[in-house]
């Protein structure tokens, strides 16, 4: 299976938990970065988990003023930046071109 499959079905399909999808704005973003399926499996639980948390709160302290977007976004895109820097580091660190990288404690 391609990695661009493998990145699809992390950002969208129904296989495992039953996750919201991600944003189509993060995910054309992700996919636009080429960024690995393991990262937007990640990104997309935080994202779930962040939806439960906003819901809960604007349930149980409505007057709670925050940008409910804003949380759901960055949920969605925390880690993104971090990898980019990895990513763009790799090569000089151990040899790798951007076209093969590989993650650390990967499975």
């Amino acid at each position: 299976m391609s990695t661009h499959t493998l990145l699809a079905r992390a950002m969208a399909d129904e296989v495992g938990p039953r996750l919201r999808t991600l944003p189509d704005r993060v995910v054309e973003l992700l996919s636009s970065l080429g960024s690995p399926p393991r990262l937007a499996a990640h990104l997309r639980a935080v994202h779930d988990v962040a939806h439960q948390l906003v819901d809960w709160l604007e349930q149980r302290c409505p007057a709670a003023t925050f940008d409910r977007e804003a949380v759901l976004f960055g949920a969605a895109t925390h880690d993104t930046s971090v990898w980019r820097t990895w990513w763009s580091a790799s090569p000089t660190r151990s040899g790798r071109t951007s076209a093969s990288p590989t993650w650390r404690n990967s499975s």
